[in-house]
C-alpha cells in the first residue's frame, strides 16, 4: 500500500525535509507546504494520508509560528475522517507558548498532549548513547509501532503532559532520568515520564514523539541509529491503517 505525505513548514518547523530515502516501496509522495505558504487547509490536507509537522520552534512573539482557529478546525476535520497526524518535538518543546496563543498544544485533543516541556531530558549512563542527551530506549510498550523494535535512539529530546484518556503512552524515560528546564537552567530529577504517545480521534490516528533529531540523516544518532529506521516505517504503516 503507498501513501501521500504532506509536510507542514509554514509554522517554523526544524525539521524542514521529510526523509524520503526511507520510503523504500514505490508509489510514496512527500509534498510540502513552503514557509511563507499556508494556512493549513482542509482542501489541501484532505488529498493526503498523513500530515508531518516536524519541532515547530515557537517564539514569544510573531503569528507565523501559531495556529489559527480555521487551521485547528481543518487538522480535526482532517484526522477525524480518517487521515493521520505525524508530530514531533524536541528540546524546548513548545517554549512555554500558552495554547490560548495557538501554540502546538491547541492540537491536545487529537494527540492527547497537553504540553510539551521547555527543556531538554538527560538520561542516566545505562539509557543513553555517547551523551546524555541522546536517549537509548530499549524497553518500549508493546503496540504495532513497535513491534520488531529492540532500540530506539532520540535524541535532544523533551516530555510530555498527556490527558488521561484516548493517550496511550508508547515509550517513557527511566527511573533515574533528570530535565534541565530551560527557563531557569536547573537540572532537576524527572523519573519516568512519556516521550512517546499513540492516540486515536475519531477515525483517524495520531503519533507524537519528544524527539525530531532522530530523523535525520545523522549517522550516529538518527535513521541510521538503532532500529530507528523500523521504527519509522511502522509509524506510517499505524498511520496510514496498513497495520
Amino acid at each position: 500500500m503507498s501513501y501521500k505525505i504532506l509536510v507542514d513548514l509554514s509554522h517554523k518547523e526544524k525539521i524542514e525535509e521529510f526523509p524520503e530515502f526511507s520510503l523504500t516501496e514505490d508509489g510514496h509522495e512527500v509534498d510540502y507546504i513552503d514557509k511563507n505558504e499556508g494556512p493549513i487547509d482542509f482542501d489541501i490536507l484532505e488529498d493526503f494520508d498523513i500530515l508531518f509537522i516536524g519541532n515547530i520552534q515557537h517564539t514569544q512573539n510573531g503569528k507565523d509560528d501559531k495556529f489559527t482557529q480555521d487551521e485547528l478546525k481543518a487538522v480535526k476535520k482532517f484526522i477525524g475522517e480518517g487521515g493521520g497526524l505525524f508530530l514531533t518535538s524536541g528540546d524546548g518543546g513548545d517554549q512555554d507558548i500558552s495554547m490560548k496563543h495557538g501554540s502546538i498544544r491547541v492540537l491536545y485533543k487529537i494527540t492527547g498532549v497537553r504540553r510539551f516541556w521547555n527543556g531538554i531530558i538527560q538520561e542516566a549512563p545505562s539509557n543513553f548513547l555517547v551523551k546524555k542527551r541522546n536517549l537509548l530506549v530499549t524497553e518500549l510498550f508493546n503496540h504495532p509501532i513497535t513491534e520488531g523494535i529492540t532500540e530506539v535512539v532520540l535524541p535532544n529530546c523533551t516530555f510530555f503532559t498527556i490527558s488521561e484518556e484516548d493517550v496511550d503512552d508508547i515509550i517513557i524515560t527511566s527511573e533515574k532520568s533528570e530535565f534541565k528546564y530551560y527557563v531557569d537552567d536547573e537540572l532537576g530529577a524527572l523519573g519516568p515520564v512519556p516521550v512517546c504517545a499513540v492516540s486515536k480521534f475519531y477515525e483517524g490516528r495520531c503519533v507524537t514523539i519528544g524527539s525530531s533529531d532522530w530523523l535525520t540523516e545523522d549517522g550516529d544518532f538518527g535513521l541510521d541509529a538503532g532500529d530507528n529506521l523500523k521504527f519509522l516505517t511502522n509509524i506510517l504503516e499505524w498511520l496510514s491503517f496498513e497495520v
